[in-house]
């Protein structure tokens, strides 16, 4: 197999001009608002390379020549370093939309609304199309206040609360709940089968992430001036969450959410393997052919996407999924 890109700048293809020249491709993807990026290393041994100009958009595809070239994003060349000896010129770029207006800080209240409509405001305020999870849409917020807070963040912090990621992919942001392996209309994505070989280096991790057994949240009750608390799970320790909630449901949903958290524990298995452009952020594997403990089903946390004189390899990072 033969490993291939292309890389198209503000909408021309340059692959021709830099293929002979490439020193090292690399794209990761990331879950959450963590910002997908590309990083292009050229030889630049006669200075004949025409800088891009900050801002280019580039567009990215890697594979395989006998099969098929998969595209990796859109991003926005953000930086361009130049240095020597030896000559190089490396590229890095941000995946689009996210930065901008997204960054900025923002002070406004959100009343009886549901996440459906939060999402769709933010996303529509940014050119964005919106897709929540299924089973996350309709819950109602009665007050919501961001301060001095920008949508990234906010977003970010509501997604805790539900034991989901918030992240812009392409032209749209989605709000998905964690580990799942679903879309977000809630069509479970199949699981990607990873077949123990030679030629690929891993490890796994088994820690606990505080072994507890309940989680306690605490709500205002407006109607008798009270702090509430409710409980998921049962047994002890307990872990007792700081954040005081405006309502009941906001409290039992942090709880829950805390409590799958720690019942994911902290298990992590890293994986380096030949290049497989498909894998990607939020996706699932089935590692087959691993020890008992290793051998299963893993949701895929980031993937690190490289080609260079040494071939084409990806690395994922997953961790247990949802139970």
């Amino acid at each position: 197999m033969t490993p291939d890109f292309q890389v198209f700048a503000a909408g021309i293809n340059i692959t021709s001009q830099i293929k002979d020249r490439l020193l090292s491709l690399v794209v990761n993807d990331e879950a959450g608002f963590k910002s997908d990026t590309v990083e292009i290393t050229l030889d630049d041994r006669d200075n004949a390379i025409e800088l891009p100009l900050p801002g280019a958009p580039l567009v990215v595809l890697m594979g395989y020549k006998e099969t098929f070239l998969a595209p990796m994003g859109v991003f926005t060349a953000d930086e361009v370093v130049a240095k020597g000896p030896p000559d190089t010129i490396t590229i890095r770029g941000k995946a689009v939309n996210l930065g901008g207006s997204i960054k900025e800080q923002k002070t406004r209240n959100w009343d009886n609304t549901s996440l459906m409509g939060l999402v769709t405001k933010i996303a529509s305020e940014h050119g964005l199309e919106a897709k929540v999870g299924e089973t996350l849409g309709s819950f109602i917020y009665e007050h919501l206040d961001q301060t001095d807070e920008s949508d990234i963040n906010f977003l970010t912090r509501i997604a805790k609360d539900h034991d989901a990621i918030a992240t812009v992919k392409g032209e749209t942001l989605l709000f998905i709940a964690k580990g799942e392996g679903k879309t977000a209309s809630g069509i479970p994505m199949i699981p990607r089968p990873i077949t123990k070989t030679g030629k690929m280096r891993w490890s796994m991790t088994l820690a606990s992430r505080g072994n507890f057994s309940a989680v306690e949240a605490h709500w205002h009750n407006e109607a008798t001036g009270q702090k509430e608390i409710i409980t998921a799970g049962n047994g002890s320790p307990t872990k007792r969450l700081r954040h005081i909630h405006s309502t009941k449901e906001e409290a039992e949903k942090a709880a829950k959410a805390k409590l799958d958290e720690y019942k994911r524990g902290n298990d992590t298995l890293n994986i380096t393997m030949p290049g497989d452009a498909t894998l990607a952020a939020e996706g699932q594997i089935i590692a087959i052919g691993f020890r008992i403990g290793v051998a299963g089903l893993w949701s895929v946390t980031s993937a690190r996407h490289s080609i260079n004189n040494g071939g084409f390899t990806t690395q994922i990072k997953s961790e247990k999924p949802k139970k």
